[in-house]
């Protein structure tokens, strides 16, 4: 559950920060262009039915980093040409004209990029599920909806708490936002140019990039939290007071009370919800990083062809592991479980899904050491999801046989 709440939460989060700058971009810098602001909630609708088609119904045409490098290069022309655009539209009819379909478009190459991964939970959750009816995926499903939920009740009290905030404060915090996302993407640029050829591989180049990709790129995100933290941090520290005798209308002083108290509530929520934020964002971090150390498998070797495994070594309804090498020298791993009944759940410990990870036990149930996705041990036998590649074997008196022939027709699932 922590694990899809954290996938939704960044996604939806910066998706969030993107639209509410973009409008702030309108209301404070541009506060003739608020006509315009329609075009970023259309451009906002148009980015998630794009990332939806993009994502389930488009095969990129069998090059999907190509599309990416492509949609990412556009990106910084536009945002570019949508800025000049916006100074100049205090002078130029033309170019207030052109500032609705630049917003648009602006939002839609923005937003995209982070509904890619929003939209694309349905698929991290279902991939996994043998069944459609269970409490770890009724579970999944809550944490990723209670993520998107969050990030939208944050992004709706960020825009109303600045709308009234030092317009320096804002500007600088904006800029500093996008700066931080267009750094990002500019990674993934020259990483993507690497992969596709267009850009050289130099051993300058790959020491700058492959740090900045395995280390740096998750910091990304929460220098986005922490900036939001401290504007909101500076905006309560700011915030001033209406004093008595500035208004000579006792009507206007209470107004302007009135709007300063409104501010502080609406920072307050903000500062709550950046907070839960960073708190869920943080938690599902050392959960994802938690490492789990496999049990040693027990080496078994054949007899005229044959693993014999007595019963009584595994009928403890403990997850049992073991290592076989072939003729060919690769150690195959298999699982034994106990079902209860006299029943096992026999299979490698490897899935179609994940690969060769593993799995371990966790109080009674079975778990899948690379998505933690929870195995139901009355599955275990059986393909499909995440269970463990089944293979054919037999329990006679007293033992579970498993011909070599067998089980040495799943030999490639562990030739790296």
């Amino acid at each position: 559950m922590l694990g899809i709440l954290d996938y939704t939460l960044k996604s939806s989060f910066e998706a969030g920060l993107l639209v509410v700058t973009l409008l702030l971009y309108l209301y404070l810098t541009l506060p003739d262009m608020k006509s315009k602001v329609k075009y970023v909630w259309i451009g906002t609708g148009l980015a998630l039915v794009f990332a939806t088609v993009l994502v389930y119904g488009v095969d990129f045409w069998g090059n999907r980093e190509l599309f990416e490098f492509a949609w990412l290069s556009s990106i910084f022309p536009v945002l570019a040409l949508l800025i000049l655009t916006g100074r100049l539209a205090l002078k130029s009819k033309s170019a207030q004209f052109a500032m609705g379909p630049l917003v648009l478009l602006t939002t839609v190459l923005l937003v995209t990029v982070e509904g890619i991964e929003l939209v694309g939970f349905p698929m991290k959750i279902f991939v996994q599920a043998r069944s459609f009816i269970n409490t770890e995926l009724i579970l999944k499903v809550i944490g990723a909806l209670f993520g998107i939920f969050l990030a939208a009740l944050f992004g709706w009290s960020y825009f109303k708490s600045t709308r009234k905030m030092n317009k320096q404060l804002v500007i600088i915090t904006a800029a500093t936002l996008v700066t931080i996302v267009l750094v990002r993407h500019l990674i993934s640029l020259l990483q993507l140019g690497m992969t596709l050829g267009y850009i050289p591989v130099t051993p300058v180049l790959v020491s700058v990039i492959a740090p900045a990709i395995n280390t740096y790129y998750p910091l990304f995100f929460y220098a986005l939290v922490l900036l939001v933290a401290v504007q909101v941090i500076l905006a309560r520290a700011g915030s001033k007071k209406p004093v008595q005798q500035e208004y000579e209308n006792p009507a206007l002083r209470r107004k302007f009370l009135a709007e300063y108290r409104n501010q502080l509530r609406w920072l307050a929520v903000t500062g709550v919800l950046i907070l839960t934020t960073g708190t869920l964002l943080g938690v599902g971090q050392v959960y994802s990083n938690k490492k789990v150390k496999l049990s040693p498998p027990v080496p078994v070797q054949a007899e005229n062809g044959v693993i014999t495994i007595p019963v009584t070594q595994v009928n403890d309804n403990k997850l049992h592991r073991f290592n076989f090498v072939t003729q060919n020298n690769v150690t195959m791993r298999f699982i034994v479980v106990g079902k209860g009944n006299g029943l096992f759940g026999i299979g490698l410990d490897a899935c179609e899904i994940c690969g060769v990870v593993g799995y371990y036990q966790r109080g009674d149930n079975v778990v899948c050491l690379n998505c933690d996705v929870i195995i139901n041990k009355q599955t275990i036998g059986f393909p499909g999801g995440c269970n463990p590649i089944p293979f054919p074997n037999k329990v006679e008196n007293g033992s579970i046989l498993i011909k070599t022939t067998d089980i040495m027709q799943k030999e490639q699932v562990f030739i790296e």
